[in-house]
């Protein structure tokens, strides 16, 4: 059974935003139709890990229309480890897009992370959607930020990297970062 957050959603009209108990292809294909590339990230020629954890919205008729997914991600940033809950797959079927999809998912998803104990969210996105992004409370990692490649090889990240706080008053540490994984 998928945990449901906020029972009240019903009554103020907000998305009910669930957890899924599984996601791939197929619930992809679901919310975005068959594409080949869907986040648009092939061009960085980098590979991806897949989402442990994930949350969706689903229409009146059952059909999955949005999606937001989680993952634990090790990290050094100015030479101390951390680990901050990755955040991607993000994404809302393009016949519901502006409606308040995206936010729903993703704040589900972040408070989730929050109650794991994680000091900080981690995501990487293309630069327009950096705006967005930012009203969801994500600021830039002002650092270039490099990660880890199949074969042991190191890529620096073509996409911007932004992070949030999941405890308040939780700065940003200084210093190069360096994503001890593939990115999310």
């Amino acid at each position: 059974m998928n945990d449901r957050f906020s029972p009240e959603q019903h009554l103020t009209g907000a998305p009910v935003v669930e957890r899924l108990t599984r996601y791939g292809r197929a619930e992809q294909e679901e919310i975005l139709g068959p594409v080949d590339d869907p986040y648009g990230v092939a061009y960085t020629g980098l590979a991806f890990l897949p989402k442990e954890i994930h949350f969706g919205v689903r229409a009146d008729d059952g059909r999955l229309v949005a999606h937001a997914g989680l993952r634990p991600l090790p990290l050094t940033v100015g030479g101390t480890d951390l680990v901050a809950m990755g955040v991607g797959g993000v994404c809302v079927a393009p016949d519901r897009r502006h409606g308040g999809l995206a936010q729903a998912v993703v704040g589900a998803a972040l408070d989730h992370a929050g109650t794991l104990g994680h000091r900080y969210a981690l995501l990487f996105c293309h630069p327009p959607l950096a705006a967005f992004y930012r009203g969801l409370g994500f600021r830039k990692v002002a650092e270039a930020v490099t990660v880890e490649q199949p074969e042991g090889r190191l890529a620096q990240m073509p996409l911007r990297t932004m992070w949030a706080p999941l405890v308040a008053g939780t700065g940003w540490p200084e210093g190069p970062v360096r994503l001890r994984s593939l990115p999310l």
